[in-house]
């Protein structure tokens, strides 16, 4: 705890030196403010996966930090073997010697099909990045909590300062809804991928307007764009995608003055998203489809519970109960066989990926142990999407409501579902009190539908592919700031000076 509260000073003299983090609206004394609130988002998350569950640790945080440290001790044996799974220098083979001596003591680390799993995320990037951290941190979970606070506050900060301009009299209303959203503030304190994306969509979008709005043409604003879509690509690609195309669109209409805004936002998006996803699948052999597909059935799965085997054909489901079915076959614990008799299901790997049911086990194969979990309490029940377009057709609707509306009070089971439908209670009131109070003049449209492209775009995605509300939540985390920019646009700013509460902060 001292080693990151040294840290942490360091950090905030940086803050109050950097030409970078000086505003006019946002003082020194608000960033203090943020920072306060950060940091109590981060015990807040320590204490929620590792304080209060008695039976350990666990968890993606858990799963990052111990694969983190795999690699790092590295360092005390093989130097150079660190090297290469920091910058990724080793092959995708499992006969490559990395994977023996590391990378299959690493959860998650083995992708069963990475042509098929490009698109969505790469659990890979977190892990090296808290294993770069731990030459600083010395084992201590606060110094990569704090990591996390560092780089979600600077892409925050970036994303606040590109979008300002949009919002006159009203840019402390944009840094609310940026910093102090209680769901974001939770998952960007947390040592996962989102602090990682809020700071690679914060500097992505302040060198993307900078460049094609205000044609800034500084070398450090191209680096820092070339940088950040390299890193998307091997953190979160769908998050690039969803946020290029739209931009796209936008600098298309600012350029050529278009009238006709949504029509143009709406051609422009179905054809660069048909061209796009048709490119991937027949030149780069990407199917994105597929993709998705084979994402939204895998989480149906896991929100069944169970236990999970893979070996080089299959990938194989026990019933979360049947902890008596299987036997290890090595010392470590990591290869098994699956008793005679057993009721399974499993899926073939790099092949169509129809679920086959075995009431009467016979195979002797050894597979290697994955996971195992419990029932999900907050799954959604939904139909299984097939590789068509009527099953998407009917799924779509759905999809969004689920992630535009659920957790509510009716469906919430925990507490952390309750507090999920506080927030978005909070949404709707700000939507009603945005609108009941709007502006007389009309509003930026091309604004307003880049941020609804991005949101429509972005929740249905989520929404297609998950089918656990606590996972929504996390995964709409990047999306949330155009989600509420839409309202802010509407809101007459002289409203706020004539709410007392409202103008005493402000000013």
């Amino acid at each position: 705890m001292i080693v990151a509260l040294l840290y942490f000073i360091v950090f905030c003299w940086i803050i109050y030196k950097l030409p970078f983090f000086k505003d006019v609206h946002i003082s020194f004394k608000w960033i203090s403010v943020i920072l306060f609130f950060k940091i109590l988002g981060c015990f807040a998350y320590y204490w929620f996966y590792f304080g209060s569950n008695t039976s350990g640790p666990q968890g993606d945080s858990y799963d990052t930090l111990t694969g983190a440290d795999i690699m790092f001790q590295a360092i005390y044996q093989n130097p150079m073997d660190y090297i290469k799974m920091l910058f990724g220098i080793h092959s995708e083979l499992e006969t490559d010697a990395l994977y023996k001596s590391y990378f299959d003591y690493i959860n998650d680390w083995s992708q069963e099909n990475p042509a098929d799993n490009f698109f969505l995320n790469d659990n890979r990037t977190s892990v090296r990045f808290h294993a770069f951290v731990r030459f600083f941190s010395f084992g201590h979970y606060a110094v990569h909590a704090l990591s996390m606070l560092i780089v979600s506050f600077a892409g925050q900060f970036a994303f606040y300062k590109t979008f300002k301009s949009y919002f006159p009299q009203k840019e402390k209303l944009l840094m609310a809804i940026i910093f102090f959203v209680p769901s974001v503030l939770f998952w960007s304190s947390g040592v996962l991928k989102e602090p990682l994306a809020l700071c690679l969509m914060g500097f992505f979008l302040y060198s993307f307007f900078k460049i094609f709005i205000y044609q800034h043409y500084h070398l450090k604003t191209i680096f820092f764009l070339i940088a950040t879509v390299l890193l998307f690509v091997v953190l979160k690609p769908y998050i690039l995608m969803l946020l290029i195309l739209p931009l796209t669109v936008f600098v298309f209409v600012q350029k050529l003055q278009v009238k006709k805004v949504a029509l143009c936002y709406a051609i422009s998006l179905i054809t660069i998203f048909s061209l796009s996803l048709i490119t991937l699948k027949y030149v780069f052999y990407k199917d994105v489809v597929k993709t998705i597909v084979v994402r939204q059935n895998d989480f149906i799965n896991l929100s069944k519970g169970g236990i999970f085997f893979r070996n080089t054909e299959n990938y194989v489901r026990l019933n979360p109960n049947d902890t008596n079915q299987f036997t290890f076959v090595d010392s470590e614990r990591t290869t098994c066989k699956i008793k005679p008799h057993t009721k399974l299901m499993y899926w073939k790997i790099n092949h169509d990926n129809d679920t086959i049911f075995v009431n009467d086990n016979q195979d002797t194969s050894i597979y290697r142990f994955v996971s195992s979990c419990m029932p999900s309490g907050s799954a959604i029940s939904m139909q299984r999407l097939t590789y068509s377009v009527s099953s998407f057709a009917k799924l779509l609707p759905i999809a969004f409501f689920n992630v535009i509306a659920k957790p509510f009070f009716y469906d919430s089971h925990s507490s952390s579902e309750l507090v999920a439908s506080l927030e978005n209670l909070g949404y709707v009131l700000f939507f009603i009190f945005c609108f009941v109070f709007h502006q007389s003049k009309g509003v930026d449209k091309n604004m307003l539908y880049l941020c609804i492209s991005i949101t429509i775009t972005a929740f249905l995605l989520i929404g297609l592919t998950t089918t656990v509300m606590g996972a929504i939540v996390r995964y709409k985390v990047p999306f949330i700031n155009f989600l509420l920019m839409i309202p802010l646009l509407y809101l007459d700013a002289g409203i706020l000076k004539r709410i007392p509460l409202i103008k005493k902060i402000i000013n």
